[in-house]
């Protein structure tokens, strides 16, 4: 499979992404959102922290479809966020989120035959 990585980036937002795997921000200011780290690897991801502590190590920028954890140090766009995520390699990570890609952006068809006049 051949993957056009830099038309992949334009059409894959970040933001999509993270709802995907259900990631919610606390806050953030214009194009920014802030919240807890998604990464698995994450030190923020502790189960030792207070309850109600708000980790808002994880940095998304909506516009420039960039993200950086200042925490565990992570950062780059969103083939780097699912590389990290998924614990794969560059390619494999491309070429899940093209297949993704392709998932939603494809009609659901009806599978009932249509009556015809």
């Amino acid at each position: 499979m051949r993957i056009d990585y830099r038309e992949l980036k334009v059409q894959v937002r970040l933001k999509d992404s993270l709802v995907e795997l259900g990631w919610e921000g606390i806050g953030g200011c214009g194009e920014q959102l802030r919240g807890p780290c998604p990464l698995l690897a994450c030190p923020s991801r502790r189960t030792d922290k207070p309850s109600g502590s708000k980790d808002r190590s994880f940095s998304v920028h909506m516009e420039k479809n960039i993200y950086q954890c200042f925490r565990c140090g992570s950062s780059g766009n969103v083939i780097d966020f699912w590389q990290e995520y998924r614990s794969t390699t560059h390619y494999e990570a491309a070429k899940e989120l093209a297949n993704l890609m392709l998932e939603i952006k494809q009609p659901q068809h009806s599978s009932a035959p249509t009556k015809k006049s």
